[in-house]
């Protein structure tokens, strides 16, 4: 690669960045290669950048240029070769159906176009040379002509993706019959926010170092990060369609140079919002077809958008539509308006109107766009007033230069996708050196009578308006942090900042910040443009109101149907009194009395709220309106009081299971709650439910059984009433608790309690049994497993003083010959007690009571006998 051009400062910046960022490290170029990003605001010339960047890298290597488009394949073949470019190259494509592009490349940029993969390893294979390739060239993907239409092209496309094979440059680069590209020692992917995405898409492969090899990848973009607006109904209202943050698969970004800054600089134009308020000539419900409201509100827009024209003295405009028909009939109805408007003494010039879509040969939409850039028509006479309608034609890089150049856009559509919405913005701002010039964005909003005085922040007709803003702060935030209000009619003064009027926006911290920035020259002379200006065409507008548009639909996005749920709470909380929506609740919204069911609103804002997952700032909305996040908790706060109320009559809250007081099944709830996670998920929660629990009884959920917490409190509370030890023997009960048993089989059985329990007991005066140990019991050699599991429970109970076995308790017992059985005590005493049951509940069938005999034996009446005669089966 030969010859150089004068940069200017920025673009010397960022070549000087990415060759730094992907010059060969000590250790040499890794696997996966080298990579980096430059992220430059659009028309600030990446172009140039990526070819003094290879130029500077490969002067005598293989370079592989992506671009998304042909149209931008050939321009940037054109520019390469303005810029000095003159060693070999090879463009990865057909062309078969613009044969003037074809002979353009071949004959006049000395460029070879093939889609074999034979000729471009043939071509390119080994030494110096330049490939020139579209996404699709690594891709396989079957061709197919553009309808035009929005929905079917990317319907088509993504049918395509699913079909995708190796590529030409796939092909090439595995080699075949002796013939084989070799690796690029740079590849630069220009725009290449439109690889971004899931791994597993077609354009992905770009990215694979083993399929695509590539020493070092140049990764250029405006938008590194594009956000869509959500489904209606969304919780979210917006969501990021691309994003380059991966840096494993872009690599960190080398340098950046954002829209304001090139604005502020001069190097792209200021720009105006001209928001055209129209009142809807066809609102829903009137009757008319789909096809008739489009064609109505197409009208109405043609003709607002041309009386602003005149009004605001813009002369020429692309107008940006998502459907094909739209844009022809946009394009041919303009005479007609015109003369309607003049027959009115509205709009007195000439104007020329086209449109182009995919289907337009190459050799037509060059003819358009000089005709509407050089200010003239096919026969080359001057124009007054210029629009040039299309349907996604004029997408990444491309130029629309001339003598009179573009003025700005009209979004008569914004369906369509973000990215070709960003990069329609792009187009207007791009401005000839010097030429001062402001950029109109002209977003037509079709009010209702029912919009009319409503809060702009609910309603769904900004929703263009939301569209454009966001598109903007894909290039750059401070755009629309930075945007400012001017009134309709006022060309002149000081603007208002609209962030600024916002009475519940914070910006205390960054306004020393902004103030310094506005104070400081901009500019490589000291001149800057306004960053952003937004007008609305009816007065009354105010700043506030915008503030609270893009505060919650914006910078915070809002759906509105969001924040048609936070107007039903408002209303609720007017009739109702409280904030505690109930699943059920509805109200009524709007003049026109629409049922609206607020209640199932409030539960999916508490489903998002308990996973964490709802937004900081619409918690404080919700929270100004006292919202009840977890009806669980008001719930919580009258079981508490039920709590209290049984306290206060059995003194304890170790309740039984069965226990219910007013309704309320107190012994579940408390037994539920004792269970891992039983008061909630969430620690905070939790550890505050449990202090309130512990303020009614601190012995709540004690780390003994529930029953012997339940028979000490009582036994406490008849002490405390003047009752004495004496007095309390067995069979003196209280509640339906023999607290008299209970305190007799205390004193034998302290050892094995814990020392809480043992405290416990020394408060009620108790002190453990003498500690005399019975006489270990010894069984006759070939005793039957019946006899030593007796043995083992009449062992035990000699010695704690009862046969409350805790389930997992072995008892060991010793026979004539000395050898040891362990005995499984309290599954023993389980499975008896069971069988027992359930032998009297089937007419006296009995189950073996130990697994050896559960299959073998039955529970003989003797047996039984013997059980019961030392309460085993108590």
């Amino acid at each position: 690669m030969d010859g150089r051009l004068e940069l200017r400062r920025r673009q010397r910046e960022a070549v000087d960045a990415a060759v730094f960022a992907l010059e060969t490290p000590p250790g040499g170029i890794p696997d996966e290669g080298l990579r980096t990003q430059v992220v430059a605001a659009p028309g600030s010339g990446k172009t140039l950048v990526a070819y003094e960047v290879a130029r500077r890298l490969e002067p005598r290597g293989r370079v592989l240029v992506l671009v998304p488009t042909l149209d931008l394949l050939t321009q940037t073949v054109a520019k390469w070769r303005q810029y000095g470019m003159t060693g070999p190259a090879v463009a990865v494509c057909s062309l078969d159906r613009d044969p003037e592009s074809r002979t353009y490349l071949a004959d006049e940029l000395d460029v070879r176009c093939t889609t074999n993969p034979l000729r471009l390893a043939l071509w390119a294979g080994s030494g110096p040379a330049t490939v020139f390739a579209t996404y699709a060239s690594p891709v396989g993907n079957p061709g197919r002509r553009p309808t035009g239409d929005t929905e079917q092209d990317e319907e088509d496309q993504e049918a395509a993706e699913e079909r995708a094979v190796a590529g030409v440059l796939q092909r090439a680069l595995a080699g075949a019959f002796g013939q084989k590209l070799g690796g690029f020692g740079l590849a630069v992917v220009d725009e290449a926010h439109r690889t971004a995405g899931l791994a597993s898409k077609p354009w992905a492969v770009i990215h694979d170092n083993t399929r695509i090899p590539a020493d070092r990848r140049l990764y250029l973009t405006a938008t590194p990060r594009i956000w869509e607006t959500a489904a209606a109904g969304g919780e979210e209202g917006e969501a990021l369609v691309a994003s380059m943050d991966d840096e494993t698969v872009f690599g960190k970004p080398a340098f950046t140079y954002p829209l304001g800054q090139a604005i502020e600089e001069g190097v792209l134009a200021g720009f105006e919002i001209d928001v055209l308020e129209i009142r809807d000539p066809a609102p829903l419900g009137d009757g008319a077809s789909l096809e008739e409201r489009r064609g109505a509100r197409l009208g109405a827009i043609r003709a607002a958008t041309l009386a602003h024209m005149e009004t605001a003295g813009v002369v020429s405009l692309l107008s940006f539509h998502a459907r094909t028909q739209e844009a022809l009939s946009f394009a041919r109805g303009l005479p007609d308006a015109a003369a309607e408007l003049r027959a009115a003494g509205r709009f007195p010039g000439q104007v020329w109107g086209e449109w182009l879509c995919g289907l337009h040969p190459a050799s037509h939409r060059r003819a358009v766009l000089d005709q509407i850039a050089g200010g003239v028509d096919a026969e080359g006479r001057k124009t007054e007033f210029r629009i040039l309608a299309t349907c996604r034609l004029l997408g990444e890089g491309t130029d629309i230069t001339g003598r009179c150049g573009l003025d700005g856009v009209l979004f008569a559509d914004v369906r369509s996708s973000p990215v070709d919405i960003v990069q329609t913005v792009g187009r207007a701002l791009r401005q000839q050196p010097d030429e001062g010039k402001t950029a109109r964005l002209l977003v037509p909003v079709l009010l209702t009578e029912e919009d009319e005085g409503r809060d702009m922040a609910a309603t769904a007709a900004f929703e263009p308006l939301v569209t454009i803003l966001r598109a903007l702060r894909s290039f750059d935030p401070r755009i629309v942090e930075r945007l400012t209000l001017r009134p309709s009619g006022r060309r002149r003064g000081a603007p208002e900042d609209v962030l600024a009027a916002d009475p519940a926006g914070d910006h205390r911290e960054d306004q020393g910040d902004r103030e310094s920035q506005e104070a400081e020259p901009t500019g490589e002379h000291g001149e800057g443009a306004e960053l952003a200006v937004l007008r609305f065409s009816r007065r009354g507008r105010d700043a506030e109101q915008i503030a609270r548009l893009v505060r919650t639909r914006v910078l915070r996005p809002e759906s509105t149907a969001w924040l048609t749920g936070l107007e039903a709470v408002r209303v609720f909380v007017a009739e109702q009194g409280h904030a505690n929506v109930p699943y059920t609740a509805t109200v009524h919204l709007g003049d026109q009395d629409v049922t609206y069911p607020v209640g199932r609103w409030a539960a999916e804002q508490r489903r998002i709220w308990r996973a964490g997952d709802l937004a900081d700032w619409r918690t404080e909305l919700l929270a100004e309106e006292g919202f009840v996040f977890d009806p669980r908790d008001r719930a919580f706060a009258e079981f508490l009081d039920v709590c209290a109320l049984y306290y206060a009559e059995h003194h304890t809250l170790a309740a039984p299971r069965d226990a219910v007081l007013a309704g309320v099944a107190v012994g579940e709830r408390l037994h539920q709650a004792r269970k891992p996670g039983g008061l909630g998920k969430k620690p905070d929660r939790a550890a505050s439910r449990r202090r309130r629990l512990e303020a009614i009884d601190p012995d709540w959920n004690p780390d003994w059984p529930i029953s012997w917490q339940r028979h000490w409190a009582k036994a406490r509370w008849l002490l405390s009433q003047g009752a004495t030890l004496a007095e309390l023997r067995p069979g003196v009960s209280f509640g339906g608790d023999d607290i008299g048993t209970w305190l007799a089989e205390q004193p034998a059985a302290w050892h094995t309690l814990a020392p809480g329990q043992q405290r416990r007991l020394t408060e009620l005066g108790l002190r453990p049994a003498a500690a005399t140990a019975p006489a270990p019991t010894v069984v006759p050699a070939g005793a039957t497993r019946w006899e030593i599991n007796l043995a083992a429970a009449r062992q035990f109970k000699a010695r704690e003083g009862h046969l409350r076995v805790p389930r997992a308790h072995t008892e060991t017992v010793t026979d004539t010959e000395g050898r040891e059985h362990h005995i499984r005590l309290g599954v023993f005493r389980s499975n008896t007690r069971t069988h027992h049951k359930t032998a009297q509940q089937t007419a006296g069938v009995f189950r073996s009571n130990t697994r050896t005999h559960h299959k073998k034996q039955k529970l003989t009446p003797e047996q039984t006998r013997e059980a019961a005669e030392i309460e085993l089966l108590a």
